[in-house]
């Protein structure tokens, strides 16, 4: 008897999450939407539809025009405030905290210069980002979601490794709360999520890798529709991959890597080697600029743009095969003739085996003073994380 009531409950907080799951992908449906898409007996959904709407995890909007004679369809929509987080995106340059709602949107609340001093950094983030969670209610607040440039243990919410911070082995959990969940995890799976969940031309996409170019490069990593992060986190690490022997010194210690060639820094320090004058006050926004430009004099810049970028996903195609490459960060908003150089480029030089049809595209997330697909994913993650204690 014991068995069956736990495999009666099993069953049932699996429908409630595969409920959840389409109220989440559908901002307005129905019971009998939600029933036809979940293979749920319509008397299951309505009852579960019960329960979620005295929880305040949705809310009834207004009756469906159908055209059909009888009783009208209420539609159901998620209710984006019935949980919220605050988010956080560390960046070598710059940190950004923002509220995160239940729909996976953002909120850009304030932002602040990232000292390298950690002791410094956290005194800041503490300060700021209690001005956010104390006017969320307690009962609606999830915790902290961190998105972090370097190498993260996601199951202790410790940072091991970020190098452009010389930050090691530093944990957050009790420096940032001790009462609420703190989840910290890479930049790059954490943009990755919210491209899967975001980004219909990939959402049926099982094998993908995201490549995040910003002051570094990282990359994201899915396997069978799973992030990979490897033994130690640091599966994804290919901007640390050398791809020149005797290249310049990288912040990771090592010689030559992929980020020394063509990360916001490396092309912004070319730029200034060849004479050019990006406009900006930070190398992601002079990066960007030169991206933005139609002037002839940035275009041998824009070459060597499409081709260290290029050097770098064909190792990647190479190496994992993956079904698509998605461009991020600042290169999500790459010219459309750059995409096309780029994938030229790619398709001359990897293996026989691709069939030379490698596909890459742009993120749909783009950079441009929105929440970045970081805050996103991290808004996205900390939901995912917390969805077997809200159903």
């Amino acid at each position: 008897m014991v068995g069956k009531k736990l495999d009666s409950e099993n069953i049932g907080r699996s429908n409630r999450k595969l409920i959840l799951q389409l109220l989440r992908k559908n901002p307005a449906t129905t019971r009998r939407d939600l029933a036809v898409a979940s293979g749920l007996n319509p008397s299951t959904v309505t009852k579960i539809i019960k329960d979620f709407l005295s929880m305040g995890l949705c809310e009834e909007v207004r009756a469906e025009e159908t055209g059909r004679i009888g009783r009208k369809a209420i539609v159901l929509r998620l209710n984006r405030k019935a949980f919220m987080s605050v988010v956080i995106d560390i960046g070598v340059e710059e940190t950004i905290i923002g509220k995160g709602f239940f729909d996976g949107s953002v909120s850009v609340v304030s932002r602040f210069r990232t000292p390298r001093d950690f002791d410094q950094f956290m005194d800041l983030l503490t300060k700021k980002t209690s001005l956010i969670s104390r006017n969320i209610p307690k009962s609606r607040f999830l915790g902290y979601s961190l998105s972090v440039p370097g190498i993260v243990d996601v199951e202790n919410s410790r940072i091991v490794y970020v190098p452009h911070l010389g930050w090691k082995d530093l944990v957050l959990r009790e420096r940032l709360s001790r009462r609420y969940p703190v989840f910290l995890d890479n930049e790059a799976n954490l943009s990755l999520i919210a491209e899967k969940w975001n980004n219909p031309d990939v959402v049926s996409v099982r094998d993908i890798v995201f490549v995040y170019v910003s002051e570094g490069i990282g990359c994201g990593v899915m396997f069978d529709g799973q992030i990979y992060r490897g033994r130690d986190y640091s599966a994804g690490e290919f901007g640390h991959m050398t791809v020149q022997i005797d290249g310049k010194k990288c912040y990771c210690g090592n010689f030559g890597c992929w980020e020394t060639i063509a990360s916001t820094e490396a092309i912004v320090n070319l730029a200034t080697e060849l004479g050019l004058e990006l406009k900006g006050t930070s190398n992601n926004e002079k990066y960007l600029n030169c991206l933005r430009s139609t002037d002839a004099s940035y275009e041998p810049l824009l070459r060597e743009i499409e081709r260290s970028l290029g050097v770098g996903i064909v190792n990647i195609v190479n190496s994992l095969d993956p079904e698509v490459v998605v461009l991020g960060g600042v290169a999500s908003i790459l010219p459309e003739v750059s995409l096309r150089n780029l994938l030229d480029f790619v398709n001359s030089r990897v293996l026989y085996a691709t069939g030379q049809n490698v596909k890459v595209i742009r993120s749909m997330l783009h950079e441009k003073g929105m929440a970045s697909s970081k805050m996103i994913g991290a808004a996205l993650h900390i939901i995912d994380r917390k969805t077997v204690d809200l159903v």
